[in-house]
């Protein structure tokens, strides 16, 4: 689209304003920026619309700063900035924030845009300003500001550089920091809080202690072992163990692009902890001892990723707007990597990505333009495959695989156990139940049926859909209608069994722990 001359005016009044704050065109940024340096997003001089108070903190010195953090549930909130300089965002992102809300959501005031961008209007009301007297901006109504035709044309451009709408930004260095003191509140579980994460799931006793030592030692671990036995309840359960809740912001800028950071796939808002923090300073009309609210508070991160993964999404993608990549979502959590060998890549290929990150506890992440960032890779990491690790794995990650730790076939008194529990789940009282898992594992004896911890689950799924409106499995499940589930579930068999090397009891056969 061709730009008319005001526009083209306003581009480069645009630009130029760009250059005075002191901001480096992203060609000009060498690989691997640490984040201190410039064009990490840190808080830059803005133009003379917009005076600066050199006196003021900055955004990284107010992180830092025990008067400018407030203290909530154990986490330590930043609070929220109360001018531009404080903000630590960019003259250039802030001014191209507001032009693409307006153009989005059509004639705002200055309460309107300070909910979207989740900042206080002090801290960009002299940018709407600038943009009303260079005629990028009109009050068509008292208050509000709209797009000029000028404007149109130029948030147009603005768009196809970046099309993020939302909260504004947190400056990258900011965000490392943040990631690397929330590392530091790490603990040592507990046998006590295993054994409670896993109180309903009957498992052995040596697997429990060593889910205990892998997760305290931060080092990645490796679910291998046959399907239907259990790995995806472990790793999501391990979970339960990470109970401090963690700040992610919306989104980072770093080097003038707004990454958005923020997943609701991966990130569970805690809105509890979030409506108390609104509740205990709704009271204050200052903005002193209020939190930030460009950061969300959080369940630690849950990341899965499975044979979809691809090596080219380690870097920061671009759809319209700039994506974190999954590792990057991880951070302060938990992530995943699931049906290890199945991926369409070459999974060591994919693998030895994260040889760098587990030594350096960093991660260098590219952009499609060039550049890079050097971010903190501070997660937790499973591996999980159905196939033998042992022929899937090449010897450069094999080596760094500290905890290997096999997901075997229950036994049958564990699978009595989960078999009791499961159909207590569906009414049945324990006596029948564990009358009905004899009958049904001398069943699965005579048929050479392998035993797998998800059959009872399954079986009893069946069971309860068997059942119509207002029948109770107590009143009508007898040895004739469980025979006949039994007959219809797509079971497996020791003939297509396959050995894992590590397994105690491979076709669960045996009665021993």
């Amino acid at each position: 689209m061709a730009l008319s001359a005001a526009a083209r005016a306003a581009l480069e009044q645009f630009k130029s304003q760009q250059q005075n704050a002191g901001y480096a065109a992203p060609d000009d940024v060498p690989e691997a920026v640490p984040p201190t340096q410039a064009g990490s997003g840190s808080a830059s001089q803005p133009p003379a619309a917009v005076p600066a108070n050199t006196q003021e903190p900055s955004a990284w010195n107010r992180l830092n700063d025990p008067s400018t953090t407030i203290k909530m549930g154990g986490l330590f909130r930043p609070e929220q900035p109360k001018t531009f300089r404080e903000s630590g965002v960019s003259y250039r992102v802030l001014e191209g924030l507001i032009l693409k809300i307006i153009k989005q959501e059509g004639p705002q005031n200055e309460q309107q845009l300070a909910d979207v961008m989740k900042i206080t209007a002090n801290v960009f009301r002299d940018i709407l300003v600038s943009l009303n007297k260079r005629e990028l901006l009109d009050t068509p109504f008292p208050l509000h500001y709209d797009l000029t035709g000028k404007g149109r044309e130029l948030v147009a451009m603005v768009e196809r550089e970046d099309g993020y709408i939302g909260p504004a930004p947190v400056p990258f260095d900011v965000y490392v920091e943040m990631v690397k003191a929330q590392a530091k509140r790490e603990r040592r579980v507990t046998m006590g809080e295993v054994e409670e994460v896993f109180a309903s799931y009957p498992m052995r006793p040596t697997l429990k202690s060593t889910l205990k030592e892998g997760f305290n030692s931060q080092r990645v671990i490796i679910f291998y072992g046959p399907p239907g036995n259990g790995k995806s309840l472990i790793t999501d359960n391990l979970h339960r163990l990470l109970r401090e809740p963690v700040l992610i912001p919306y989104a980072f800028e770093y080097n003038s692009k707004v990454v958005q950071l923020f997943d609701p796939a991966f990130h569970k808002v805690r809105d509890d902890l979030m409506d108390r923090e609104e509740a205990e300073t709704a009271h204050s009309v200052s903005t002193a001892g209020k939190p930030d609210r460009r950061w969300i508070i959080s369940e630690p991160p849950l990341v899965t990723v499975g044979t979809e993964f691809k090596v080219a999404q380690f870097d920061i993608t671009f759809d319209g707007q700039y994506f974190a990549p999954p590792h990057m979502k991880a951070n302060n959590g938990i992530f995943i990597f699931d049906d290890l060998g199945r991926q369409q890549e070459n999974h060591n290929m994919i693998l030895n990505q994260f040889i760098y990150p587990l030594e350096h506890r960093a991660a260098i992440i590219r952009f499609a333009g060039g550049s890079s960032m050097r971010a903190p890779f501070l997660q937790r990491l499973f591996l999980s495959t159905n196939l033998n690790h042992e022929e899937i794995l090449d010897d450069a990650f094999k080596r760094r695989l500290l905890y290997q730790v096999l997901v075997d076939r229950p036994t049958t008194k564990l699978w009595k156990q989960i078999f009791v529990n499961e159909a207590g789940k569906v009414g049945l009282d324990k006596a029948r139940a564990q009358e009905l898992s004899e009958r049904v594992v001398t069943w699965y004896k005579d048929d050479e049926r392998v035993f797998r911890a998800c059959d009872p689950r399954n079986l009893m799924t069946m069971i309860d859909a068997s059942l119509d409106s207002g029948q109770r499995a107590e009143d009508v499940l007898d040895i004739i209608k469980m025979r006949d589930i039994y007959d219809r579930y797509p079971a497996a068999f020791k003939r297509d069994s396959k050995f894992f090397v590590g397994s105690m009891d491979t076709l669960g056969t045996g009665d021993e722990e």
